[in-house]
């Protein structure tokens, strides 16, 4: 084995040829070295002491010739204690999700280098912004109670084989909590006063289980029970690569906390947008340097996602839209109404309509930080017991409402509001203007049992379930048809904000506001109801249909005023949450609509021919080809 002394540039254990360079940082300038350990024995074999030679300041970088990278583990000492290497781009063992066995070792895993030839095989999808719907999972959540094989639970072999679902449900995007390195068992260590009066340190497994992932984590590493030991970093970007192949994006989250330093959140980001290829990282953590994070050059085609930006970053924004704001503004717009908190019909229409050219924003109804979307319309309070805090963690304000009954019922009249008021916020989420997410479960009525935070939950409680009954399949089939019509109807999501006139000379503003009467100059505090009309003229696609959308969070039904459209448009009602999408059906009034208490109707406007015993729909996207391959004829004669 020989040695040399190494760039110091590049953090880490990496491969150049016949050696692998190691380049760490010390915080001290105590003795320090490297431990070479035998991977499958997990015996010491090598110690490499690093002398001044190796040393530049705080850094310490050597190479080192005569080691083979898939036969070794290793270790570094540093600043007084055995560590891990924090850019090590493989952990070993972990291989077994919580596995007990790991007791026999003190619990210990190594760093080591992951080793793979692929090679991806399909392009990103480069889905822009304004086409995004986002579906957000638990890798282990998500396979563990879906009908699989034992291997194929908790882990990519089975979220491969339940792709299909994804894709059929419509959505674009894929969002993973952590799939990278994390430790999921509860180690702790304490020190103790032996029989002989002398100090011993203890690790024990206190049993509970670091189930979601965002303590501090080993950021350049694929989680290995999630994706197959010692294969897991070609598993993982065999599995990205498939996504793309199905034409969905990935993004990655990515939680970092004040322990982890600056440089390992920059070099971590770029990591996996450089070598596996993701589409999106979904930053989370308070206090965080986001402005110099997310202003990388590396990462201007990365789409980045976080709670809140300082107003200078989005403000630069030039180059692309890439950078989205994800909170829970709208969520409790939107819950406060449902569950009749005395919220804000205004609060949600500026929620819906939040937009920017330079930069974006997500909303929800739901996410994996609170209650799932069923268990915000079946608990009126949190129930976290099972989490050992005496009921004390978790969020206390969820503006949640029971309907009569706390937790599942079989009461026939209870699940009917529930399954209604779940496919109201479905709708709303779906309408707003900015990109939608879904929480993966919410479209078949998934429950925590009322935990509102299940962070350490590694059972049935945490697990999404995906039943077939009746209320599931309507939720899914419902939650279908909303995806589709976002997809259909391209003004209610444009890519920048609507400026509530007639800039276009049109006839008609781009945005307004009704109520009972038409054209509202504003929104009161007071109101529960409003009806939001996006003008099809202001569409960039050929699909120029006029969408009324009626909002009711009164209890009783609320009348409506239909505005007059120009030409021949007429009303056809496509929609309300208290049933399901069907076939356009023509309004013969054309003046007003009574919509139900707590629910939303959705109305189209068309292009019509009415005569005295038809009403026919013209297809205007039809004659516009039309006319324009004839004024190409013409050019072409000419």
């Amino acid at each position: 084995m020989r040695l040399r002394q190494g760039n110091f540039c590049e953090f880490g254990a990496r491969v150049h040829g016949d050696l692998i360079t190691f380049t760490y940082m010390t915080t001290t300038k105590e003795k320090s070295y490297i431990n070479i350990y035998d991977i499958k024995t997990r015996k010491l074999t090598t110690r490499i002491d690093i002398t001044d030679e190796y040393k530049m300041g705080l850094v310490c970088s050597v190479s080192v010739e005569g080691l083979n990278p898939e036969t070794i583990c290793y270790t570094i000492y540093r600043d007084g204690k055995e560590t891990m290497d924090e850019y090590a781009t493989r952990v070993v063992g972990r291989d077994k999700w919580n596995d007990k066995s790991r007791k026999e070792n003190d619990y210990k895993v190594y760093s080591a280098i992951a080793v793979d030839d692929y090679e991806f095989k399909h392009a990103k999808p480069n889905i822009a912004p304004k086409d995004m719907i986002i579906y957000k999972l638990h890798m282990r959540g998500f396979t563990m109670k879906h009908g699989l094989n034992r291997w194929d639970k908790g882990n990519y072999k089975g979220f491969i084989k339940l792709l299909d679902e994804i894709v059929d449900l419509g959505v674009t995007t894929i969002e993973f909590q952590p799939l990278y390195e994390f430790e999921e068992m509860g180690i702790v260590e304490s020190t103790i006063v032996n029989e002989h009066f002398n100090t011993e340190n203890i690790i024990e497994d206190s049993g509970k289980v670091n189930y979601w992932g965002y303590d501090k984590g080993h950021y350049f590493a694929p989680k290995a029970s999630y994706f197959g030991g010692e294969k897991a970093s070609y598993n993982m970007k065999m599995m990205i690569d498939e996504i793309h192949s199905r034409g969905l994006e990935v993004i990655m989250e990515i939680a970092f906390n004040k322990l982890v330093s600056d440089e390992v959140m920059m070099k971590s980001l770029i990591f996996w947008a450089k070598e596996y290829n993701v589409d999106g990282l979904h930053i989370l953590g308070n206090d965080l340097p986001i402005k110099r994070l997310v202003t990388s050059p590396y990462l201007t085609d990365v789409k980045l996602f976080y709670h809140e930006y300082p107003y200078e970053v989005l403000d630069g924004e030039r180059l692309n839209k890439h950078l989205f704001i994800s909170n829970d503004e709208f969520l409790y717009a939107l819950r406060q109404l449902q569950n009749h908190f005395d919220g804000y019909v205004s609060e949600l229409a500026n929620n819906s309509k939040r937009q920017n050219e330079r930069f974006g924003f997500v909303n929800y109804a739901a996410n994996s930080n609170g209650f799932t979307l069923y268990d915000s319309f079946a608990y009126g309070e949190k129930h976290n017991e099972a989490n050992g805090e005496e009921n004390r963690d978790g969020n206390n304000y969820n503006c949640s409402n029971n309907y009569g009954f706390e937790g599942k019922t079989n009461n026939k009249a209870i699940n009917s509001i529930r399954l209604h008021n779940m496919k109201t916020a479905i709708c709303a989420v779906m309408l707003g203007q900015a990109i939608p997410l879904i929480l993966a479960g919410d479209e078949v009525g998934n429950s925590q049992g009322g935990n509102n935070n299940v962070y350490c939950q590694d059972n049935e409680t945490g697990w999404v379930d995906f039943p077939k009954n009746k209320f599931a399949r309507e939720l899914r089939e419902f939650t279908k048809a909303m995806i589709r019509f976002r997809k259909n109807n391209p003004i209610i999501r444009l890519e920048e904000p609507m400026h509530m006139n007639d800039y276009h000379h049109t006839g008609i503003p781009d945005l307004s506001y009704h109520g009972r009467e038409p054209w509202m100059m504003g929104i009161g505090d007071e109101k529960k109801a409003l009806g939001v009309l996006y003008a099809g003229e202001y569409s960039l696609d050929d699909n120029k249909d006029d969408i009324l959308i009626c909002y009711n969070f009164h209890y009783d039904e609320e009348k409506f005023a239909l505005p007059r459209m120009s030409g021949n448009k007429k009303w056809y009602l496509a929609c309300n949450t208290y049933s399901d999408f069907g076939e356009l059906k023509y309004i013969k009034s054309q003046h007003y609509i009574m919509v139900p208490g707590g629910s939303i109707t959705i109305l189209v406007g068309k292009e019509t021919k009415i005569t005295n015993d038809s009403v026919e729909i013209l297809d205007k996207k039809k004659e516009r080809k039309h006319h324009d391959s004839t004024n190409k004829s013409l050019q072409n004669n000419n």
